[in-house]
């Protein structure tokens, strides 16, 4: 579930962090591609008797009937729905009509470490891009004793940024945007 920007900021500042800066980019759903345990929804128009639902592999294939086994990963649905419809139009069928759509995608997540209110994996909407700000907020904002310094690893690569310059961040193009697997820390202060 996406929350408009207006109840994220009053959420933000409801737990003392300020506003959060202008709306992110979002990602379109029918763009995002299919991977590793998303939940997909196959119809062929007129074919009742066939299998619908097909959890995508760790492998990112189905077991696809007429088909066997169908790589799938990393398709979008509108993509998928044409590569079936091409495999099947091959030996099995005249003029199939493929739907193709996602009942659930996977959860991606970032992990958040720390001093935070309340730090752990944070799952990451998959219609809706979230920068470090954005995240710092969602696991509760910083303790009393953080550092006003965060540790952003993405791909084993650490940075450092100031919470303070993140705060007041509104140029989409400057923003850090999380990725899945990303690790956010942020350390206690020495006082």
């Amino acid at each position: 579930m996406r929350l408009p920007r207006t109840c994220a900021a009053l959420l933000t500042a409801l737990l003392g962090l300020g506003a959060i800066a202008a709306e992110s980019p979002g990602t379109n759903e029918s763009e995002r591609k299919i991977g590793p345990s998303d939940l997909l929804v196959i119809t062929i128009t007129g074919e009742k008797d066939l299998q619908t639902e097909f959890r995508v592999a760790a492998v990112g294939t189905i077991q696809f009937p007429f088909l066997e086994e169908v790589e799938v990963a990393g398709f979008t649905p509108a993509e998928l729905r044409v590569r079936l419809r091409e495999l099947l139009m091959k030996d099995y069928f005249v003029d199939p009509q493929v739907i193709v759509s996602v009942r659930d995608y996977r959860t991606d997540f970032v992990r958040v470490i720390g001093q935070v209110l309340r730090p752990g994996p944070i799952s990451l909407p998959p219609d809706q891009k979230l920068d470090l700000f954005d995240i710092i907020a969602m696991a509760g904002g910083t303790t009393r004793t953080a550092k006003n310094t965060v540790e952003y690893t993405h791909n084993g690569v650490m940075q450092k940024f100031k919470l303070d310059d993140l705060k007041k961040e509104t140029d989409p193009a400057k923003r850090i945007w999380v990725q899945p697997g990303d690790t956010i820390e942020v350390r206690e202060s020495a006082f």
